[in-house]
């Protein structure tokens, strides 16, 4: 069954889990990387919804991942 835009933000944050855990195959990451570069090139063809993400991250002041 296809995702509906509502699914999408959930089945994201399941890949970001599996990836993390290391339940996806080293030899799938060189295809999904270029699936999420694809998606990644779709999002900035959307400016204004980029430029929502970012003014709301900066608003949160959420760090995903520590500096080093």
């Amino acid at each position: 069954m296809p995702l509906t835009r509502r699914d999408w933000l959930h089945a994201l944050q399941k890949l970001t889990q599996q990836l993390d855990d290391g339940r996806v195959y080293d030899r799938d990451l060189p295809r999904l990387a270029t699936a999420l570069d694809a998606v990644l090139e779709a999002y900035n063809r959307r400016p204004y919804a980029r430029l929502r993400a970012a003014d709301d991250h900066r608003a949160t002041g959420i760090q995903r991942y520590p500096r080093r």
